[in-house]
């Protein structure tokens, strides 16, 4: 293998690993559309990286489609990690933002102002749980691609599709 082939097909190996961890933690179905047609062609773009004949190539792609399946597995058990978090930890965020309110008189503008560790954290992506401010408390939720968990102020967290 020529010395610019081998460097394209590793560099395209490593980008479409981390691009399938990526996709993964994003929390959609495991059979979404993208990250299976991603998964392919870029699959096929390491294949035709890889110098050699056909049954060096063919191997290469096959090689490439487990890596980023195990990939993007990897990266949706990290998505279910953080949501699995939020869902037994979530009402402990609550209670935290009771008592930061009643220490400063209102709620606070981000939820890094509590100074605790905040569960539902991914890998490489942002938490999946999301908070706001209102004019009269706060909004805090989290979802996967088929629920969604939100609370308030008032009201504990309460699943609806």
């Amino acid at each position: 293998m020529t010395l610019p082939r081998q460097g394209a097909a590793l560099g395209l190996s490593i980008l479409l690993s981390g691009m399938g961890f990526w996709l993964g933690e994003a929390g959609g179905p495991p059979l979404a559309d993208l990250p299976i047609v991603i998964g392919i062609i870029g699959s096929a773009a390491v294949a035709l990286a890889v110098a050699g004949r056909r049954v060096m190539k063919a191997s290469a792609g096959v090689a490439m489609m487990a890596v980023f399946a195990f990939a993007f597995f990897g990266g949706l058990s990290s998505f279910d990690r953080a949501f699995n978090e939020c869902f037994k930890q979530g009402e402990e965020v609550r209670i935290l933002l009771h008592e930061y309110r009643l220490s400063n008189g209102l709620y606070p503008e981000a939820l890094n102002q509590l100074r605790s560790p905040m569960p539902c954290a991914r890998i490489i992506r942002p938490s999946i749980l999301s908070y706001e401010r209102t004019a009269n408390g706060y909004t805090l939720g989290f979802r996967d691609w088929l629920v969604e968990h939100t609370a308030s102020e008032d009201v504990s967290f309460f699943a609806h599709k």
